[in-house]
């Protein structure tokens, strides 16, 4: 079976952060599809924790769900010539005011092939009081809460974002399995 053929990328919106573009393609059965797909820059998140094992957490308003919510520290890599650890560490210091001295990728995802965007999840440590001034419209407040709680938050619906619940268990899998070390 021969693959699908590519035609020209058209750009149908193009805003703040999201791109949608569109184009046709041509199937191995010889038929044409129009197909989309949205492009945003990457972004990080950061699984911060103190000497507890605390899980350091923010609760902020989001414009989708309409209320305030927990997520993890991060946001869009957006600064020019930064790299995804740079980004991580600029914006746990942005959202919660805290550095670290170590910090280690987890993973690196791409939630689909329709939405172009890479995700970098970090583990930190040793955190240390070196605040950034936030972004303007962010009102964030930051927690630490313990790691089995925030796991349990993850499980039953308390983290509502599913991707952040989602890395939060997969974690503490990672923890249970020793297939994550510092």
């Amino acid at each position: 079976m021969s693959k699908a053929v590519f035609g020209n990328d058209k750009v149908v919106y193009n805003g703040i952060i999201f791109k949608i573009h569109r184009r046709i393609i041509m199937l191995p059965n010889g038929r044409k599809k129009m197909i989309e797909y949205c492009e945003r820059p990457n972004s990080v998140s950061v699984l911060a924790f103190n000497k507890k094992n605390e899980l350091l957490m923010i609760r902020e308003h989001r414009p989708g769900y309409k209320h305030n919510v927990w997520f993890l520290p991060g946001g869009r890599m957006d600064k020019a010539g930064e790299s995804p650890k740079q980004a991580a560490l600029r914006e746990l210091r942005e959202e919660t005011g805290f550095g670290a001295k170590k910090m280690k990728l987890i993973q690196k995802k791409s939630p689909s092939g329709t939405l172009l965007w890479n995700i970098y999840i970090y583990s930190a440590r040793d955190l240390y009081w070196q605040p950034l001034d936030r972004d303007p419209g962010e009102f964030i407040k930051f927690q630490f809460v313990p790691f089995k709680k925030a796991v349990q938050m993850a499980l039953d619906g308390t983290i509502e974002n599913e991707f952040i619940s989602y890395n939060i268990i997969r974690f503490n899998e990672m923890l249970k399995r020793k297939e994550f070390k510092w």
